[in-house]
């Protein structure tokens, strides 16, 4: 049994989050929020990137992205479960604990049972599928892996393993007294339609996933023959296994850390077989992200073990793609950040096998300082023979030099986007000392606009005055189409509560929707509190507008396409009606 809605309601209204938070730290009014340097734990910083929303009733940190209402604050500052954050806060407020609080605490140890019966499922299941590679019937996925140049001391290091067949790991796991519902909570095994529990990973090569503390929490399988289906699959996302909060291989960077001091760096690549192919060319300081976007999450986890990270993604194009995702994560983290640029194509794997380890050694020598890599990649987008290209490139080459908080950097950079230019230093100098709030280089690399749209104001502006019950707002929230998921589930939120209670409690609404919407929210509030109180009404009027103009532009888009592809008459003449309608609506409202 829960602990009482009602009452962590009536906990949380005697527990203002300003007046808790600000007994950790100095809180300082910018605009609607509160802010102050991040006092929670792990996370040190000069600059405040620490937000408390009071109309909201939650806390943002922007550095180390941890967030959530009171409760949640409680947790993180003083180490708390759940329970017992909530116990910390109810003596705070002089209130009694319920009676079914018990029921809960044993709810933790039942939790806490489970996190263990998994973790040894999967050490079980990590054991058996190394017994597999190395029998008779998983000499094809030692031969392939043989072939394509693994040792076998290699493979055993790193736990490689085989499933043979779909039913081989279950039966086993079932011999050692596991459940097939534990086995399926740690994600080794499916259930089919027919109710049939198979191996998840069934009749591919194994690579066990393993976290920073020794504890294997997921695999990674391979298909060793050509199929039309895709070659990895990964453990579905676990109680233990969060894909991007983990890296593959980290479990040997804490090893390493411990033989060898701090790492002077760490080579960051797409895949295990990566991480796999440099350990055995001597390369032992790689992580991958297995694919995923980079994290605060994971550059936080190699912060424990280097100052310094070596991007070495694919040289293809969605390589690049991938490399760009992940820089200023790892920037903002604190990390110098180094980027190699491998050529032809090539994954780290295939140029180490077509031109040896010392010629992947020599470009990790080469690797391009962030600033320096962004440099490069923007004077290869642009036609420097052109007037239009060298003026693009210089736009953009400037933005990316405005991110240097240091001006012997700066200056170095400026020379050389004159040499490629040839335009002179000064004339350089003048134009980025012109407007430097405007350089934002994420902008270059990312070619998405980050600064929010006029779409995204007017968006934010209507659920803004919704979520606090403005007189002016009028419209039917129910009747807007907004640009993101994100904002139509808010709406769809302010919707329901309107409906049920006749007006919505600002907040409750990042406990209704989550801590995921924290961004979202801070947004939302940040930006309406902004907007000055005697303009409000009109910006409304002119958001509603904004909003239902892209909404209708998008459906006449829609609607020429559909008449397009239409041949019978009455069906045309049918569509051209409506079209025509939505025409003269979208007119009415310019």
């Amino acid at each position: 049994m829960a602990i009482d809605k009602k009452f962590i309601e009536q906990l949380k209204s005697k527990n203002e989050i300003v007046d808790v938070v600000s007994a950790y730290c100095q809180l300082e009014r910018r605009g609607g929020s509160y802010w102050a340097r991040c006092p929670l734990p792990g996370h040190m910083e000069k600059t405040p990137s620490f937000s408390v929303n009071q109309a909201g009733q939650f806390f943002k940190c922007f550095g180390c992205q941890r967030g959530g209402d009171v409760i949640s604050f409680i947790m993180e500052v003083e180490n708390l479960n759940y329970i017992e954050a909530i116990r910390f806060l109810a003596n705070r407020a002089g209130m009694e604990m319920p009676a079914d609080t018990t029921v809960d605490d044993a709810r933790i140890n039942e939790a806490k049972k489970q996190k263990e019966t998994s973790l040894a499922i999967l050490l079980a299941a990590a054991k058996f599928y190394v017994e597999n590679l190395y029998s008779k019937a998983g000499a094809p996925y030692l031969d392939y892996m043989i072939k394509r140049g693994f040792s076998v001391k290699t493979l055993r290091s790193f736990g490689i393993g085989a499933s043979l067949d779909y039913r081989s790991l279950p039966e086993h796991l079932l011999s050692l007294g596991y459940s097939y519902e534990d086995m399926e909570r740690c994600g080794v095994v499916s259930k089919s339609a027919d109710g049939r529990y198979t191996d998840f990973e069934a009749k591919r090569l194994i690579v066990p996933i393993i976290d920073n503390i020794g504890n294997v929490i997921a695999f990674g399988g391979r298909v060793i023959e050509k199929v039309d289906f895709g070659k990895y699959k990964n453990t579905r996302e676990t109680a233990v296994f969060v894909k991007n909060r983990c890296l593959y291989n980290v479990n040997n960077m804490k090893a390493l850390r411990r033989e060898k001091g701090a790492l002077p760096y760490v080579i960051m690549v797409e895949g295990y077989m990566d991480v796999i192919a440099l350990s055995e060319a001597g390369f032992k300081n790689v992580v991958a992200s297995m694919g995923t976007s980079l994290t605060v999450e994971q550059a936080r986890l190699l912060q424990r073990y280097t100052d310094t990270v070596i991007i070495s993604y694919d040289g293809d194009a969605a390589g690049q793609h991938a490399t760009f995702r992940g820089l200023q994560i790892l920037k903002d983290a604190g990390l110098d950040v180094k980027v190699v640029s491998l050529p032809d194509g090539l994954d780290p794997d295939e140029l180490i096998k077509a031109r040896g380890a010392a010629a992947y050694e020599k470009l990790i020598g080469e690797a391009l300082p962030l600033i320096d890599y962004k440099l490069k990649v923007v004077g290869e987008r642009f036609d420097l023979k052109s007037v239009d290209g060298r003026r693009k490139y210089v736009e953009n080459a400037l933005r990316v030099i405005a991110e240097s908080d240091k001006d012997f950097e700066k200056e170095e950079l400026l020379k050389k986007v004159s040499e490629k230019s040839r335009i002179t230093y000064e004339t350089l100098k003048r134009d980025l000392d012109k407007a430097p709030e405007k350089r934002e280089s994420n902008k270059v690399l990312y070619e998405t606009e980050e600064i929010s749209s006029a779409l995204e104001k007017a968006e934010r502006f209507i659920l803004y005055s919704h979520v606090f019950s403005k007189s002016y707002a009028t419209e039917d929230i129910g009747s807007f189409e907004f640009s993101s998921a994100m904002r139509s589930e808010i709406a769809s939120y302010v919707a329901k509560e309107v409906a049920l209670n006749g007006k919505v409690v600002p907040a409750t609404v990042c406990d209704a929707l989550g801590t995921d919407y924290i961004d979202e929210l801070n947004g939302i509030f940040n930006f309406g509190d902004g907007v000055p109180e005697s303009s409000r009404q009109k910006y409304y009027i002119d958001s509603v507008r904004v909003v239902k103009k892209r909404s209708l532009e998008s459906q006449i888009v829609d609607l020429q396409n559909y008449f397009n592809e239409l041949i019978d008459l009455d069906e045309r003449k049918s569509v051209l009606l409506v079209l025509g309608k939505k025409i003269a609506e979208l007119n009415g409202l310019k």
